[in-house]
């Protein structure tokens, strides 16, 4: 009995061995062929290794690029503005940077257009508290938070040598104000700071867009209190002595070109066409919503409230030349510029006012017009220590010109003065300035007694402009300490004495607001003197 079960058994069990054998055959090819197929993609992958390790050790082995180390800044970090110069090449094959430092690379071979670019992401902010006082009857000292010159902006440089150029660059960048403080308008939209498209050759780069003009760049970095309520602005490039710097100014639709240094020495020249379909320069410029010469919502901009209504004949002006040559050896620096406005229309000036004695200011047609206004100036500055720390000094001497105006109406034309020093003590900075304003030869304006108690109404006049001295002074001290190259703290105070014709303003061409001699209703009140003081931060990244 056990001899035929497991006789039974055995035969089961041959049986079922022989009834899954091809299955098992079967099985086994697919797992062989599957095999084989995974030893040759492994194969490829270890050559795909071996030429990626290759190439690695090719790039590493090749020695870093010098990277120039930018000194501490002495002042503002960026003064007006002052376009940056384009960053050092990023390591070869660099697709995207900030402040130079790669944040991918991809091996060669792939899509030439991003190999050899470097996009720079940058960015300043200064915000302060003020506390100042206009000097007018019924306006009394007031606190204010604003943001000064603050900015974010991309910066692209696409190196073309590998292709051939040497020397060569294509580059590109959009810069906008950022309103940190206040309510943003149009003002603050992507691109309206120096914005442009370029490029770089070995004889120098030129560029097109929008930009500071080389008249207003080439003394920047003389001012220490820079978008302060102290900036040299208030009377330095300023021809009215109002809100408006008329030649502290970044030039919109332009043609620049910078030279390469040559044994310290750098020109520039720009120009920036009229684009003006109007014949005397009264309307818009093609492409823009403002009128030339003018500030978004500004002074004079044709924006609602800001103009007469009869357009632009508020400084608005043809074509534009700016030019600028400057040495830079050692501790002497010294600078020359120019700059013209074709056809600047001020025909709003033009007007008969009557006055609140009985008598009567005539501006007669013509007497102010349609003419060429133009600034020139010389400029020095040596530092050198003397034996607290670095003294530096600057000096500007300049000339304000309208051509062709009845010289009882030229409010344009004018000398000024600026000096300034600041004494650097370890991390602190030291400065004072001051500014003068060479009475003009006379004035289309009216003003208003600075002793009423309520304002008069909107529009009224006391006395003619050009009948009293209209020159000013205007004086400024601070400290600032450097926590870093890339972070300060600063504290002025400044004071502007207005001569009895004069209306200048502190803070004019980047602070985030001027003080004016204007009583509630606007009407100019001449001859005021206004302080500030006023403290804050900026941060450069």
């Amino acid at each position: 009995m056990k001899k035929t079960l497991l006789a039974g058994t055995a035969c089961a069990a041959i049986c079922l061995a022989l009834t899954q054998q091809p299955v098992r055959a079967a099985t086994l090819d697919d797992v062989m062929a599957r095999l084989d197929a995974l030893e040759r993609n492994n194969a490829k992958l270890a050559r795909e290794n071996a030429q990626l390790r290759d190439r690695v050790n090719h790039i590493a082995s090749r020695p870093a690029p010098a990277v120039a180390t930018a000194p501490a800044p002495k002042g503002n970090p960026v003064q007006h503005a002052a376009v940056a110069p384009s960053p050092a090449p990023a390591p070869e094959h660099a697709i995207v940077s900030i402040g130079g430092a790669p944040i991918y690379s991809k091996a060669p071979g792939g899509n030439a257009f991003v190999d050899n670019t470097t996009v720079t992401l940058y960015g300043h902010v200064d915000l302060s508290g003020d506390v100042f006082n206009a000097g007018v009857f019924d306006q009394g000292t007031k606190f204010g938070v604003a943001s000064n010159l603050t900015y974010f902006g991309v910066r692209a440089r696409h190196n073309l040598e590998p292709y051939g150029f040497p020397g060569w660059a294509a580059i590109a960048q959009f810069e906008s104000l950022v309103e940190v403080a206040a309510v943003p308008t149009e003002r603050a939209a992507f691109g309206t700071r120096d914005s442009f498209i370029g490029m770089e050759t070995p004889w120098g780069t030129v560029k097109a867009g929008k930009s500071d003009t080389p008249y207003k760049r080439a003394t920047s970095k003389f001012d220490p209190f820079s978008a302060t309520l102290g900036d040299y602005n208030s009377i330095m490039g300023n021809t009215g002595g109002d809100l408006r710097a008329e030649f502290d100014w970044r030039a919109a639709h332009a043609v620049w070109y910078e030279s390469p240094i040559w044994n310290g020495f750098q020109a520039t020249v720009m120009v920036s066409p009229g684009q003006n379909t109007a014949r005397d320069n009264s309307d818009f410029a093609l492409g823009d919503f403002n009128c030339p010469g003018t500030s978004a919502r500004g002074s004079g901009s044709g924006f609602p409230l800001t103009s007469a209504p009869e357009g632009c004949t508020d400084g608005s002006y043809g074509n534009l030349y700016s030019a600028s040559l400057s040495y830079n050896q050692g501790p002497f620096t010294a600078v020359a510029a120019y700059e013209m406005h074709e056809g600047t229309n001020r025909t709003g000036d033009e007007a008969v006012t009557p006055l609140s004695n009985g008598g009567v200011l005539i501006v007669p047609p013509g007497a102010v017009g349609i003419a060429n206004e133009w600034a020139a100036k010389l400029g020095a500055g040596y530092g050198f220590n003397d034996g607290i720390g670095k003294l530096q000094l600057y000096g500007i001497y300049e000339m304000l010109r309208r051509e062709h105006t009845v010289a009882d109406f030229n409010e344009r034309s004018r000398d000024g003065y600026f000096v300034s020093a600041t004494q650097s003590i370890g991390a602190w900075d030291v400065s004072a300035s001051w500014a003068h304003a060479n009475a003009s030869p006379g004035s289309p304006g009216t003003g208003v007694f600075n002793t009423y108690t309520v304002a008069p109404p909107a529009g009224s006049a006391d006395f003619a402009l050009n009948t009293v001295d209209s020159s000013a002074d205007q004086y400024a001290a601070g400290v600032k300490y450097h926590f870093s190259p890339f972070a300060t703290w600063y504290l002025v105070g400044s004071y502007l004495r207005n001569g009895p014709g004069a209306h200048y303003c502190l803070g004019v061409s980047g602070h985030g607001y001027g003080v004016c001699g204007r009583d509630a209703n606007n009407n100019v009140v001449a001859g005021n003197n206004a302080k500030a003081v006023t403290t804050g931060m900026t941060f450069d990244f």
